[in-house]
């Protein structure tokens, strides 16, 4: 087969400037650092190791003055023109022992041609299982997760092995599943899938020349000091673990050491902190002092004291009342209420004998006497009192029961009953003031001196009160004479309580200032440790605090220069998207161009982006619009294989190019076209197509009928997914299968009778229609035109049997109908519906047709 005008040979070659160079100008201009980078990228040809990433990074802090300059100064770049990079041509030689994918069936072995393979198998046989292998092998963009069996249970590992050669030299390789395994990352693969990521997808070249990979390397190792300044930033801006618990937060130092940072004045800060062993013994002077104020027993003192006055000044109140008491005053009362409660009792005994009582007149009889006159006040202030009815029953009265109840008023009402009340009530009150003279405070303070070792000195002037107000209370309780000595002996105690009272006073007020005055001494003394501890332990940590600071300051610079790797970053991007369109993007164009002429796809603007130093392209329609949302199916996938075979082509790399159901929503025409294409494309690489479609598949055959340049595998489902076989082309029935297959029936139809006998009867006729037309195909018509096959074979069209083809027409088409009346698939009229043939008539056409093609070889 000749060789394709658009094979990758004519791949156009860009003579423009070496990218070395642009790199090596951009270095020059820049920091010492980038150049190392750019000079190690260039003289490698690969991205930086860890050890010359560490340099890098040194010589960037050492430029930077951020450490000591150790490194020689790193010289300009003086770069020579690289030659082209080449590879040795990659084929496939062997596929086999595929396992644990999806359900393919073990043991299937392809063995693809140099040039072309076709796998051909109808929807659910299996390609796709093979297919996905060679996509993980690439790492395909389109790519999906393997999976086993899902019908079993038994976890099988994915496994395959690959016998291939690299130039001339052949080697094997095991796949365990992984995504990616060199040297198959350099197959090209285009399905389904790709379509829209060949349409619409901003995309990444899949192979990009290794002189333009040098401007990813440069971006990497940029990124990769970038990292290392960002750890270190990261690391001078850490905390100090435990310092500022160390400094008390009432100090002055705390909220400096709380707001450590690149902004502290370290002159002003370093002043707060004291140096040296001074500020250390005065720092435990003052833990003593305070201390010492803190173990001060005057605080415990004074509430003592201010009890003491306390119980001083309810013992002088006692005294003040007993001393003024008049005694005689009372006494003299007492002998009045006993003279008058005397004549009280000779009125109420003439009372009652004036009136004929039968009880003695005692003070129930008062009491009852006092209870009714109340009542009768009560109901005369309601308005509802009757002089002649009894208070109690409401009878009414006779005339003595009124005398008498007259007389009872009389009682009541006399002056001798009033002096009494007035009497009763003056000494009720003196009796109510004594009852509380002595308060509880004295009385539970004497209690617990009094089972105390050491009492107070107070404390017998305290219970000379006491006893003073107890025999008060006592006589007076008693309605008994005071004796006037007591008041005497009060008016002496009065004075001494008043006395001891002031001095008591004094004391507490004493002591009350001399607390206080020591409580503002503690907190002046506490104020002055807590400062002096915060300054002695800035001094202790001093070296800590200034390298926090320090290193606070460091970051903010490092940070400001690290700002400056995104415009390093962008600038050799720029480099990348210069050399691109140089090595790239410009030859991609004008393969693209030749790809959509020969494939008639619709013409695209394609845009070509730079991102990060990496080569993109970019298709639209009208400038703005994706083609998926404007162009038809088939447009959509031939304007994908444009792309795939654009990029294909690009690589200049020999290497096998897949195509997994690549004419799937084509018409006949584009089919054509596609087919010759990839014809094309085997001049200079071998070719896998994964296919369903019969029609593509015959045209591939057909292409490379003379060359025979082709290797053709039948994919079924028999006896399990994935049984893979050669063969010569899509199942076709010959005449040496449809006569084996007609004596079997015949055979079969012999051994048995009845409907069983009728129904083999039927499909042997049915083989023996397919017959006639294979026959007609094939030797009547000497293969001039087939079925799947899109074109007429006219170089065959001389070799035909002319003469004989009558008589072979007159026996086979008359035998050909008949057998169209036997097959179910056929309609038949109403006459010969219950007609059918019998078993000798299946073999007397049978014997006709096999007379029949034996004269027309002869002939």
């Amino acid at each position: 087969m000749s060789s394709s005008p658009t094979s990758a040979d004519s791949a156009p070659k860009e003579a423009g400037k070496d990218p070395r160079a642009a790199l090596a100008k951009w270095a020059n201009k820049s920091d010492e650092w980038l150049r190392y980078i750019a000079r190690q990228v260039i003289a490698t040809t690969r991205e930086l190791p860890a050890t010359d990433i560490e340099h890098a990074y040194n010589l960037f802090r050492q430029e930077k003055l951020i450490d000591k300059r150790k490194l020689d100064v790193e010289p300009e770049l003086a770069v020579t023109t690289g030659q082209d990079e080449a590879e040795e041509p990659l084929a496939i030689s062997k596929l086999s022992e595929v396992r644990g994918v999806n359900a393919l069936v073990p043991g299937a072995v392809i063995e693809p041609h140099a040039g072309l393979t076709i796998l051909f198998g109808e929807n659910g046989t299996g390609k796709t299982g093979y297919a996905r292998v060679f996509k993980a092998l690439a790492n395909s963009r389109t790519a999906d997760t393997i999976l086993g069996d899902i019908a079993v249970h038994e976890d099988v590992s994915k496994s395959a092995v690959i016998d291939y050669t690299l130039g001339t030299e052949a080697h094997h390789a095991t796949w365990g599943g992984e995504q990616g395994l060199s040297p198959f990352t350099r197959m090209s693969i285009f399905d389904s899938p790709a379509v829209n990521v060949h349409l619409d997808s901003d995309l990444e070249y899949v192979y990009v020349p290794a002189v333009l990979s040098l401007f990813n390397y440069v971006s990497h190792a940029i990124r990769a000091v970038q990292k290392k300044l960002d750890q270190d930033i990261a690391n001078l801006k850490t905390a100090i673990p435990g310092l500022l618990a160390r400094f008390p937060r009432e100090s002055s130092v705390y909220p400096q050491i709380e707001t450590l940072s690149a902004a502290t004045d370290l002159e002003a800060l370093r002043k707060l902190a004291a140096f040296g062993d001074e500020p250390k013994t005065q720092l435990e002077h003052l833990v003593q002092a305070v201390a010492a104020l803190e173990a001060n027993t005057v605080a415990a003192q004074l509430p003592v004291l201010q009890r003491l006055s306390a119980v001083l000044g309810e013992a002088e109140t006692a005294a003040k009342f007993l001393s003024v008491f008049d005694a005689t005053a009372y006494n003299d009362n007492l002998v009045k209420l006993a003279a008058l409660r005397g004549d009280q009792t000779q009125l109420r005994e003439q009372l009652f004998i004036a009136a004929s009582l039968p009880a003695a007149p005692d003070n129930t009889w008062s009491a009852f006497i006092a209870s009714g006159e109340a009542y009768k006040q009560h109901l005369q202030s309601e308005g509802v009192h009757d002089e002649d009815r009894c208070l109690y029953c409401r009878q009414p009265l006779a005339a003595p029961a009124l005398v008498l109840l007259a007389r009872y008023s009389e009682y009541l009402e006399d002056k001798l009953s009033s002096d009494i009340r007035a009497l009763e009530e003056a000494l009720s009150v003196a009796q109510s003031s004594v009852k509380s003279l002595i308060g509880p405070g004295m009385l539970s303070f004497i209690s617990e001196q009094e089972v105390l070792d050491e009492r107070v000195p107070q404390y017998d002037l305290l219970a000379r009160v006491k006893s003073l107000g107890e025999a008060f209370r006592f006589a007076i309780g008693e309605a008994k004479p005071v004796e006037a000595k007591w008041t005497e002996d009060a008016a002496g105690a009065l004075g001494e309580v008043q006395k001891v009272r002031t001095e008591t006073v004094t004391l507490v007020e004493g002591v009350q200032k001399q607390l206080n005055d020591r409580t503002a001494a503690l907190k002046e003394k506490k104020a002055e440790r807590v400062e002096l501890a915060g300054r002695v332990e800035l001094a202790a940590v001093w070296e800590q605090v200034e390298s926090k600071v320090k290193g606070e300051a460091l970051a903010a610079r490092i940070a400001i220069l690290v700002k400056k790797m995104a415009v390093y970053l962008r600038q050799v991007t720029e480099l990348a998207k210069s050399a691109s369109d140089q090595l790239i993007n410009q030859s991609f164009d004008t393969l693209f161009a030749e790809e959509c002429k020969h494939l008639r796809a619709p013409a695209l603007d394609v845009q070509f982006v730079g991102r990060e130093g990496k080569p993109h392209r970019r298709r639209t329609l009208g400038g703005s619009y994706k083609p998926s949302k404007v162009l038809s199916e088939g447009e959509q996938k031939v304007l994908a294989i444009a792309d795939f075979l654009a990029e294909a082509r690009l690589t200049g790399i020999t290497a096998p190019i897949i195509f997994d159901d690549p004419v799937s929503s084509l018409d006949h025409r584009r089919i054509n076209e596609v087919a010759h294409r990839i014809a094309g494309l085997t001049d200079n690489n071998q070719v896998i197509v994964f296919t369903h479609d019969i029609l593509f598949a015959t045209k591939l055959l057909s292409l490379f009928e003379k060359s025979k340049r082709c290797t053709y595998y039948a994919v079924t489902d028999d006896g399990g997914k994935g049984h893979v076989a050669p063969a010569t082309g899509p199942r076709l029935d010959s005449l040496s299968d449809l006569k084996k297959r007609i004596n079997k029936k015949i055979a079969a139809a012999e051994a048995v009778d009845g409907e069983a006998r009728d129904a083999l009867i039927r499909e042997g006729y049915s083989c023996m229609r397919s017959w006639c037309e294979v026959f007609t195909e094939d030797e009547l018509l000497n293969g001039v035109t087939r079925r799947y096959q899109p074109n007429v074979r006219m170089t065959t069209l001389p070799d035909l049997k002319l003469g004989a083809m009558k008589p072979a027409i007159d026996v086979v088409f008359p035998i050909f109908e008949e057998a169209c009346r036997q097959t179910e698939a056929h309609s038949q009229p109403l006459l010969s519906l219950g007609v059918s043939s019998t078993l000798a008539d299946l073999k007397a056409h049978w014997a006709e047709l096999e007379a029949c093609r034996t004269e027309f070889l002869k002939a």
